[in-house]
């Protein structure tokens, strides 16, 4: 029978570790209303670094404070437990200890992260970011009971938010980042190398050649990579090859990252106006070249268009077709989004659309508007 309380227990925590931080608060004051009349713990405090003004839907928020990145959360993500007795009812002293470890969690997470990506942090450079696995964060930051698995669950659905200077600790425009997104396989840390490089080498304008990306990856960054290994970097960050380089357009670097389009991704979208971007896996073959892009769009608020896209049911038959049908998938993990924040949205939807014929010969797959329209 204990065998099997510790498996139920097991799941449990496991769901308590991947419960929404708005989710995970209501659970800790329900938890602390009804043992109020007869606590069997006694409170203390992971630290003093507590605000109540931290921006909806993320766990806590990054200062910067004498050099140093601090995190601040609400108060009940430092609540930490001593067990003064055994209580009459033994889900009480589980729940006590789950909600204990996932602070304990969050707090061990946090606090070396902040320091071994601490340039990234300065800088939100994505060059700078250290590459480490979760397997090999484990090994380097060992904390009882702290498995792959349960870090896991953790990172995939804790959000944070780094204050600006300009802002405040109480803004909901601070940049706000999935804790998984600080994890970077090395994979990841050349691509966004090469991408810069792409990007801020004037000779790109005119078209480089992976192998002169490698002679200066070698110089400037001390890399030894591959000209297929290069190839392969540049595919994933959606770098054309040299030969077609005109195929990208003027406000690629305008744009976000490219995101999961999923709902646990909503967050860092923001609720302004701006043009929009849907893509997929995969190349699809235009008239003239391929491209993995099947639809331009823009909005008066990108939060809300983008988070219609993770719907049961959306209008556009055919991203449906291309997001899938099956309910029992993480909806919407076939697509992939990125906007562009601009006043100028009407206008520079119809630019991205005409840039697209012009360059692959036909509209996007999932865009409607018709050609003759287009080009007036």
């Amino acid at each position: 029978m204990s065998y099997r309380n510790e498996i139920i227990g097991r799941m449990v925590f496991a769901n308590v570790l991947e419960m929404s931080i708005n989710k995970y608060l209501k659970y800790i004051k329900q938890f602390l209303n009804k043992t109020s009349r007869d606590p069997f713990y006694k409170i203390h405090y992971i630290d003093d670094r507590i605000s109540n003004n931290i921006p909806r839907g993320t766990t806590g928020i990054v200062v910067r404070e004498k050099g140093d990145f601090q995190f601040y959360s609400h108060e009940y993500l430092k609540l930490d437990f001593e067990l003064l007795w055994e209580p009459g009812d033994i889900k009480w002293k589980h729940s006590m200890n789950w909600i204990k470890t996932k602070n304990l969690f969050i707090h061990h997470i946090l606090t070396n992260l902040l320091r071994l990506q601490r340039n990234f942090f300065e800088s939100y450079d994505p060059k700078k970011m250290v590459p480490i696995s979760l397997k090999e964060f484990l090994k380097q930051y060992q904390f009882p009971f702290l498995d792959i698995s349960r870090l896991s669950r953790l990172v995939n659905n804790t959000w944070i938010s780094f204050s600006d200077s300009s802002c405040g600790l109480d803004s909901n425009n601070n940049p706000k980042y999935l804790l998984r997104e600080l994890f970077w396989s090395k994979k990841k840390v050349y691509a966004g190398i090469i991408e810069h490089v792409f990007s801020s080498v004037p000779i790109y304008r005119e078209g480089i050649k992976d192998r002169e990306i490698q002679d200066i990856l070698k110089q400037n960054y001390g890399l030894n990579l591959s000209v297929r290994t290069i190839c392969n970097y540049r595919n994933s960050v959606h770098i054309p090859a040299y030969n077609k380089i005109d195929l990208s357009n003027p406000y690629s670097n305008f744009f976000s990252r490219s995101l999961p389009l999923h709902k646990k991704y909503l967050p860092s979208v923001p609720k302004r106006y701006g043009v929009y971007e849907i893509s997929i896996r995969k190349h699809i073959k235009y008239p003239k070249f391929s491209s993995k892009v099947i639809y331009y769009g823009r909005s008066e608020n990108l939060f809300n268009r983008i988070r219609s896209y993770t719907y049961a049911n959306i209008k556009n038959s055919i991203i449906e077709q291309y997001r899938g049908f099956s309910e029992d998938s993480l909806m919407g993990y076939e697509l992939f989004m990125r906007y562009f924040v601009t006043s100028k949205y009407v206008q520079i939807e119809k630019e991205l659309l005409e840039m697209f014929v012009s360059q692959f010969g036909s509209l996007p797959v999932a865009n409607k508007l018709p050609k003759r329209m287009l080009l007036q």
